[in-house]
């Protein structure tokens, strides 16, 4: 289970930092995390329907900490695809510009 964590945060770090150039990439990045997490939720929440603790992280965590790490979750994505949103905004200005001047930059 680690593993898939490291890997979700690898993920997430390089959908991050990546150069964004078209539109649809950029919704398909926010799409991914949006739905990870939503993956993630849904199934915490299949699984408290039937108890009152949660296996999650390689720890036992109870229903209302469940949710503050969801929320956490979600509010993470929303500064993610802020960041995201921000990396197209610039590359497309750096291109823009890159143009204008007669070089081109990629």
């Amino acid at each position: 289970m680690t593993i898939l964590i490291l890997g979700l945060i690898v993920f997430f770090i390089f959908l991050l930092m990546r150069k964004y150039k078209t539109v649809s990439s950029v919704i398909t990045a926010v799409v991914l995390m949006a739905g990870t997490t939503t993956s993630v939720a849904v199934w915490g929440l299949a699984v408290i329907t039937r108890g009152s603790l949660i296996h999650f992280f390689n720890s036992s965590i109870g229903r209302y900490e469940f949710y503050y790490l969801m929320a956490a979750w979600y509010a993470a994505d929303i500064l993610c695809s802020a960041k995201i949103i921000s990396n197209h905004i610039a590359y497309k200005k750096a291109n823009y510009r890159a143009s204008r001047s007669g070089i081109r930059k990629d």
